[in-house]
C-alpha cells in the first residue's frame, strides 16, 4: 500500500518557482516611482493649464498692434547701427566731394573703380536720380521700400536699399558694427543699380 504521508523523505526537494523576493520588490518599487511621477506630471499638467487659463481670464485684452510695434522697435534698434553708416556713404555718393572723400577712405573700391576719375564718371551717372537715405523707421521696415542687411562669410555685412523711385544701391562693410563701436569701418564695395520700372 502506498504511504499517504506529504513527507518524502527529503529526496527531490521541490524548487522554488517563481522569482526571488528582492526581484520582486525591486519591480514593485520601480512600478510605485513610475506611478508617483505619471500623476506628478499629469497633475502637473493640469495644475499649470488651469493656473494659465485663470491668468489669461484676468490678464487684460492686449493690443496686437503693440506687440507688433514693440518687435518692430527691436528690430530696428538692433540694425539702426548698419543703417546709418550705410547713410552716410549714401550721402557721400551724392556729391562729387563726397564721392572723392569716399574713394580715397576706401582703397578696396579700387577693385571696381582703379581710378578715383573712373568712380567719379559712374557717380556723375546716378548723383542725379540718387535720394538721401531716409530716417530708420517703422514704417520705412514695412513700407514697399526694400531693406535688406546681410551678413556675409567673413564678417562682411551688406546693406541693399531699393527706394520708391531712383536707383537701388548696395554698400558691402568690412565687418558688422557691435553695439558701442565707434571706430570706422572700410567700404568694399558700392552699388549703384538704375531704378527698375
Amino acid at each position: 500500500m502506498a504511504d499517504s504521508s506529504w513527507d518524502n523523505g527529503g529526496y527531490g526537494k521541490p524548487t522554488k518557482v517563481g522569482m526571488p523576493t528582492w526581484a520582486k520588490v525591486t519591480i514593485g518599487g520601480c512600478g510605485l516611482l513610475l506611478l508617483i511621477s505619471l500623476g506628478t506630471c499629469a497633475g502637473g499638467y493640469l495644475f499649470l493649464g488651469s493656473l494659465l487659463k485663470g491668468i489669461e481670464s484676468q490678464a487684460p485684452k492686449r493690443d496686437s498692434g503693440n506687440l507688433r510695434r514693440n518687435v518692430l522697435g527691436f528690430a530696428i534698434d538692433r540694425i539702426r547701427p548698419e543703417w546709418e553708416d550705410f547713410r552716410a556713404v549714401v550721402e557721400q555718393l551724392r556729391t562729387e566731394q563726397g564721392c572723392k572723400a569716399l574713394y580715397a577712405a576706401n582703397p578696396d573700391l579700387a577693385a571696381t573703380w582703379p581710378r578715383e576719375a573712373d568712380f567719379l564718371a559712374a557717380a556723375k551717372a546716378w548723383q542725379p536720380g540718387l535720394p538721401p537715405a531716409p530716417e530708420l523707421t517703422p514704417e520705412l521696415l514695412q513700407g514697399h521700400e526694400g531693406i535688406q542687411i546681410k551678413s556675409q562669410f567673413g564678417g562682411k555685412v551688406r546693406v541693399d536699399w531699393r527706394p520708391k523711385a531712383g536707383p537701388s544701391v548696395s554698400v558691402t562693410f568690412d565687418r558688422s558694427r557691435k553695439p558701442g563701436d565707434t571706430a570706422s569701418r572700410r567700404v568694399l564695395e558700392v552699388e549703384v543699380q538704375p531704378a527698375s520700372n
